[in-house]
């Protein structure tokens, strides 16, 4: 049975390729895992055992069976390069066909420590949006620590000392990220909120500084003679060394007594000890070269908390002194913009002065005194008038008695020029008239375009029924023999006229 993993941190592991295999990119994951899963059931961790349970358990689905020169590279990557696991030859019992067992010489490998604390360490990069956070409890816990392991150690048999120095280290980090997100998160919120002038959330997040943060802060910055302290005293690392191997050690090697192994492990967190302190100490330290080394400088963290309040703090004084409510006026911003085309803003007067005389600048008016007269130069305008003999020929008026014989002639060139058949006409190309009758007709009919009933309109006495324009706009002239001028239609229509019925 595997080990299942998460998506998120399948993705991570997929990304740093333990193993350096890319065709294989959680097989040191996989293998950290079954030497941590079956470690502890008695059977030798060798490499064909690895290489069994890798291919029967732990294969992706598009991923090919692990052969063993690769297991072995993938091994020697994360053994000699990562130092995750440890590889020694041993005496194991192997099991022969007929049930019985001989004793053979095998690498058998094991997970070390740091294998540990890297299988763990990777599911916390993967839940770290849910765990990292800044909260004053934490702060005064890792305080409180701090005065603990300055006070005089009465008790140096056990590992409460090595414990409480760890306890420590741990509120350290866990405060040194939450510190480090909240840095993240202010600078960013109070720049919105000072462009955005969100008065009421700027208020309540300097509060929140004032009353909380600032507070808690000024408190983790006091800590520093007494972190220094730790660091350049010359007993406490070794106190904590010892400590770590008091009475009730679970350690092997302290209960068999290996004096080599526990003077190995002695040094190895004696110097342990030292070179955190020393990381914390950095922290502390005001000084330039400190803040720039420093990975986690409180003070380059408090610079951002201070700066993020003074920027709600000017915002606050911006709002209180405004006359005009920002927001208010940007919410009518809003919703005049989808509207800006239609909105109509009068010309600003131009200034009188400075248009009229020749300045490097025109809006300085202080040096009036010395400005000359305004010179105008009068333009000789003259005025055409015109008159009767200007006005364009037009056709005589047609005189004659027989109103009868007009309209006919009227209405034949109207047939003519117009009418494709009985009820249908078009005019879509200029036209040249006769009859002045003629000509009216076809341009009062146009006026007909704009309407959608045609009662009004019955040219030479005959109903129309329909009128429509005709597509595109070119323009139509009308012209009258004898007239200089024409008249223009915007576009040509045609017009349907309401069918003759015939006298029964």
């Amino acid at each position: 049975m595997a080990v299942k993993i998460s998506k998120p941190l399948k993705q991570l592991l997929k990304a740093s390729v333990l193993g350096r295999n890319k065709n294989h990119p959680l097989a040191g994951w996989n293998v950290l895992t079954i030497l941590y899963h079956d470690g502890s059931n008695g059977t030798p961790l060798t490499l064909n055992f690895l290489l069994d349970k890798y291919n029967r358990n732990y294969l992706e689905t598009d991923e090919r069976p692990l052969s063993d020169v690769v297991l072995k590279e993938v091994l020697r990557v994360i053994s000699e390069d990562a130092r995750l696991v440890d590889v020694a030859p041993r005496k194991i019992r192997m099991q022969m066909r007929n049930g019985g067992f001989h004793m053979q010489q095998s690498h058998v490998y094991k997970i070390t420590s740091s294998g540990i604390e890297y299988l763990s360490m990777m599911q916390k990069v993967v839940d770290a949006e849910s765990t990292v956070t800044a909260n004053i409890t934490r702060i005064n816990e890792f305080c409180d620590l701090v005065h603990t392991l300055n006070a005089p150690q009465e008790d140096l048999v056990t590992t409460r000392l090595y414990n409480d120095f760890q306890k420590m280290v741990t509120a350290y980090e866990d405060v040194m990220k939450g510190m480090h997100k909240l840095d993240e998160d202010l600078d960013e919120l109070a720049n919105n909120l000072a462009f955005e002038h969100g008065s009421l959330a700027a208020q309540r997040l300097k509060a929140m500084l004032n009353d909380k943060a600032i507070p808690a802060f000024s408190q983790l910055l006091n800590q520093g003679p007494l972190v220094r302290e730790l660091t350049d005293s010359e007993r406490f690392s070794s106190q904590v060394a010892h400590s770590q191997q008091g009475s009730d050690d679970l350690n092997t090697a302290n209960a068999i007594g290996d004096s080599n192994e526990l003077a190995i492990r002695y040094q190895r967190t004696r110097n342990y000890v030292q070179q955190r302190l020393s990381q914390l100490a950095l922290s502390f330290d005001a000084s330039t070269s400190a803040i720039d080394s420093s990975l986690d400088s409180l003070y380059l963290l408090f610079q951002t908390i201070m700066g993020a309040n003074d920027r709600l703090s000017q915002e606050y004084d911006a709002i209180q002194s405004q006359t005009v409510d920002i927001q208010q006026l940007t919410k009518q911003i809003d919703a005049l913009l989808p509207h800006y085309q239609k909105l109509v803003l009068d010309r600003p007067i131009p200034r009188h002065l400075a248009q009229d005389r020749e300045l490097d600048d025109q809006a300085d008016f202080l040096e009036a005194t010395t400005m000359g007269p305004v010179k105008y130069a009068a333009n000789r305008l003259q005025r055409v008038v015109l008159t009767e003999a200007d006005n364009p020929d037009i056709a005589v008026e047609e005189v004659n008695d027989d109103t009868d014989a007009v309209m006919e002639a009227a209405l034949a060139e109207f047939k003519q020029l117009v009418m494709r058949d009985a009820t249908h006409g078009v005019i879509d190309h200029a036209l040249d008239f006769h009859s002045q009758l003629a000509r009216d007709e076809v341009v009062r009919l146009y006026s007909a375009t704009g309407y959608d009933h045609y009662d009004s309109f019955a040219p030479f006495g005959r109903k129309i029924v329909r009128v429509k324009l005709v597509a595109g706009h070119t323009p139509i002239s009308l012209h009258l023999t004898g007239e200089d001028y024409r008249v223009w239609l915007p576009q040509g229509f045609e017009i349907w006229f309401e069918e003759v019925q015939a006298n029964a």
